[in-house]
């Protein structure tokens, strides 16, 4: 829990600093448990993301850029309206705040104009785009022009696998090619190792057939 506390406030800080992308969650990719446990979370949880950032911002007021899910209840970033940063830990199953901690702000809160798009609106484009329970939501920076932010969101799908979105943070828009990225996975490791059975393919690497 408190690993995801101070990934969420590494977050917070590039993305307020204006700094390049950073990662709040990262899947682990091939963990077998890890997946498992996610499922298992994701079932247990009574609480919707949304519902444990409207307990959270009765709380303390301000602008969430960060909810996730984490040892069966949700961590929730807020930029109060305070100048300081309040993180608000809620049962997952009762939805009852079980912790709040203080610490001192690392700079103002996303405007409105810059991400106009709510954590709890992110949310709901998600799960729209992948049907599943909303695991995490976080203010991050996109790669290209302008940096602009985006909500990357975590989905833990009814297909049973756990899906990445990018939610344009102004247009509430869920990138294309995020939405497509999980099921291209596995037809990626394909494609990386080629075709077991294409010998010609390794030929060529080698610099063609010998003579």
């Amino acid at each position: 829990m408190k690993r995801r506390k101070l990934a969420i406030a590494t977050l917070t800080a590039a993305v307020l600093a204006g700094g390049g992308t950073a990662a709040a969650f990262a899947v682990q990719n091939g963990d077998g448990d890890g997946d498992r446990d996610d499922a298992a979370q994701a079932r247990a949880a009574k609480v919707t993301v949304s519902q444990a950032i409207d307990t959270a911002l009765g709380a303390a007021p301000g602008t969430v850029t960060g909810a996730g899910l984490d040892d069966a209840a949700w961590e929730v970033d807020i930029h109060g309206r305070d100048g300081a940063r309040h993180d608000v830990t809620l049962d997952a199953a009762t939805g009852k705040i079980t912790s709040t901690e203080r610490s001192d702000g690392d700079g103002p809160a996303p405007s409105a104009k810059d991400a106009p798009v709510t954590a709890a609106r992110a949310a709901e484009a998600a799960e729209s785009a992948v049907p599943g329970t909303v695991t995490s939501v976080e203010l991050d920076r996109a790669d290209g022009p302008g940096d602009a932010l985006v909500w990357e969101a975590e989905v833990q799908g009814l297909d049973g696998r756990e899906h990445e979105l990018s939610v344009d943070a102004k247009s509430a828009k869920v990138s294309t090619e995020a939405r497509k990225a999980a099921g291209a996975e596995s037809d990626g490791d394909a494609d990386e190792h080629g075709d077991p059975g294409d010998h010609d393919g390794d030929r060529d690497r080698d610099g063609g057939d010998d003579d």
